[in-house]
């Protein structure tokens, strides 16, 4: 019989073997220390005090009034001798308890500055509708991004998925035996197009609203259309070009939120066939367009911006 003193060293040699710490407490009147259970593989079950080494239960197959104290006894011994004889000694060292000091590597620094990138991109993109999906980019330089999918318009395909970090775009396909796999796919033209044609598209859908809450276009000279970025065209100029067009959609966008804030605090709301509601309808579209276009301009300013960086 091992004196309390000794319990709680006796309980971690039989946990590192196997045992199982319970919450019963001992059954012998003035003992206090919590029963053992063997190990789950072992059979049969039995429930060991180590301050009285002897088992205080018996075992699931048979009740207290068939079991024997020798067979209690026999099968206590010989399950802590099978333990004991299975399972090494572990070795316990205060310098395991000592890690070292982290180190920021490049490498972790790049990736860490690429989660940091993706994340906000994501969360933008989040907030306008788009969902993120379980895929990840199988694209190497992207460290676990996951894939993001725009939303559905009324009438189209399914859209395709996304990488925010290299602008990828991906399908999903099944092979013979059934087995998923992304598939990279060439963009379709009214997601990406070439820069010339990004920069016409972004000043021909910069809009402003009007009273009626449509949404026109904004009015260029002859010469607007004349120009075209060339291949010696500088980024700059380009990143300039394209902040001026999201500061349009911006203000745009600011504009018909106002409007449509009024619109809904005057608005007959019992009767749908009024004009107001008429109003509230085209504004909608209308937030709902700038919306599309900003991210379009969105998505090309920060495809300038890694391919400014890449070179």
């Amino acid at each position: 019989m091992s004196s309390i003193q000794d319990a709680p060293s006796a309980l971690g040699d039989y946990m590192l073997s196997g045992w199982i710490l319970t919450n019963r407490r001992c059954p012998t009147p003035g003992c206090t220390i919590p029963l053992l259970r063997s190990p789950d593989r072992q059979s049969p079950v039995v429930h060991l005090c180590v301050t009285c080494n002897e088992n205080k239960t018996v075992p699931r197959q048979k009740s207290p009034a068939q079991v024997s104290q020798h067979d209690i006894s026999t099968s206590t011994s010989s399950a802590s001798q099978i333990t004991r004889t299975s399972t090494p000694a572990t070795e316990m060292s205060e310098a395991s308890d000592v890690l070292p000091p982290f180190v920021e590597t490049e490498a972790t620094r790049h990736r860490r500055e690429q989660t940091d990138r993706a994340s906000v991109e994501i969360g933008r993109r989040l907030l306008q509708g788009w969902t993120m999906l379980g895929d990840e980019c199988p694209n190497d330089d992207c460290y676990y991004v996951p894939l993001v999918r725009r939303p559905k318009s009324a009438g189209e395909e399914e859209p395709k998925k996304e990488c925010v970090l290299c602008g990828n775009f991906f399908n999903t396909e099944r092979d013979r035996a059934g087995r998923e796999r992304l598939v990279q796919t060439n963009p379709q033209s009214s997601q990406i197009a070439s820069p010339s044609t990004n920069l016409h598209t972004s000043t021909q859908t910069a809009v402003t609203p009007q009273s009626n809450g449509e949404v026109v276009g904004p009015r260029s000279n002859p010469q607007s259309h004349s120009i075209v970025p060339t291949s010696n065209a500088t980024a700059g100029s380009l990143m300039g070009t394209l902040g001026s067009s999201a500061e349009v959609l911006q203000l745009a966008l600011q504009n018909l939120t106002s409007r449509m804030t009024s619109l809904v605090s005057s608005s007959n709301l019992t009767d749908p066939l009024s004009t107001i509601d008429e109003s509230i309808a085209r504004t909608a579209d209308a937030v709902s367009k700038v919306t599309q276009s900003l991210s379009q301009v969105k998505q090309l300013q920060w495809s300038e911006a890694q391919a400014h960086i890449m070179s």
